[in-house]
């Protein structure tokens, strides 16, 4: 960052550019922005390379020299990875990378046909695997009931994060028993009813929790959904991710049958994420674990504090 500044001015005063100052400004402004995104997305990612460094800005267009630094800003990568992509396409590029990932399987997964979760997905489960390439990560739903077949997340996961420690829960034991050993191949799998505590608890117990990824598109039932997060969040690790998948069907009559003994009809989850919006705004005492909640169209991600 520093050598190009410098190259930059170096090069405008031996050209006598009468707009050397105004240029350096906004080049400053360029490179700020460029550098304080990837340094607030990226955490403590380490290794980036030196691709900042630019050998030769010219000062003829300055639309010219912040499409150089803009380029090069874009072959930023993280150590310890083989992906193709870089982080920086992984951070600005997160939506299309899951979306034609996707849409290349030969089971294409309803997350982008049907449904935009290419979203958030691309705002926040990219950019985190980039982060921590070893992360944990549960899915809940197969998709056993599914038009086209089980296993089209799966296929997606193991393209993007080939390093991550998969973990996929589903209710249909047969389903999953059938797959085993072909797409479900080195994947782990837990089985059972979402909504049931003792079923959550034996989740919990036989993989060690502390999942750095929840992903829940199971049975879509309010408190399936809220039975699941109740006993799942406490296991995300700081700084995780909780995604909550579908929630369009809450307010359906066949999406409030399942109840259990603490957990009613009448429970509706996207009221219960609104009263933690309501907390993340009001309650300045800050005791919640939640950092942050994001809402698209049908679901929300929460991320927990670090």
């Amino acid at each position: 960052y520093c050598r190009t500044m410098a190259i930059f001015s170096k090069s405008n005063r031996r050209r006598g550019d009468r707009y050397s100052a105004t240029g350096m400004l906004m080049l400053f402004g360029v490179m700020s922005l460029i550098l304080s995104s990837l340094s607030y997305n990226a955490g403590h990612a380490a290794g980036f390379s030196e691709a900042l460094l630019v050998n030769s800005v010219t000062n003829n267009d300055l639309q010219d020299t912040s499409a150089v630094i803009i380029k090069h800003a874009r072959s930023i990568t993280v150590t310890g990875t083989n992906e193709n992509e870089s982080y920086a396409d992984y951070l600005w590029n997160g939506q299309e990378i899951y979306h034609q990932a996707a849409k290349a399987m030969a089971l294409v997964t309803d997350k982008v046909t049907v449904h935009t979760y290419q979203i958030m997905y691309g705002k926040f489960l990219l950019p985190f695997y980039h982060q921590k390439p070893s992360m944990k990560m549960l899915e809940i739903g197969l998709g056993c009931d599914m038009d086209y077949g089980p296993g089209a997340s799966v296929g997606v996961y193991k393209k993007l994060f080939p390093k991550a420690e998969l973990w996929e829960a589903e209710y249909d034991a047969a389903c999953v028993d059938e797959h085993r050993d072909g797409m479900l191949k080195d994947i782990n799998i837990l089985t059972g009813d979402q909504g049931n505590k003792e079923v959550l608890d034996g989740w919990i117990k036989q993989s060690g929790g502390n999942f750095d990824v929840v992903i829940d598109d199971g049975g879509h039932h309010n408190c399936q959904i809220w039975e699941s997060f109740l006993k799942l969040w406490p296991t995300v690790n700081p700084g995780g991710l909780y995604f909550i998948e579908d929630m369009q069907v809450a307010t359906l009559p066949m999406y409030q049958e399942f109840h259990t003994a603490t957990c009613d009809e009448n429970t509706n989850v996207p009221d219960k994420l609104k009263g933690f919006v309501d907390d993340l705004i009001y309650d300045t005492s800050r005791e919640s674990d939640i950092k942050f909640i994001f809402c698209q169209s049908e679901a929300c991600v929460l991320g927990k504090k670090e």
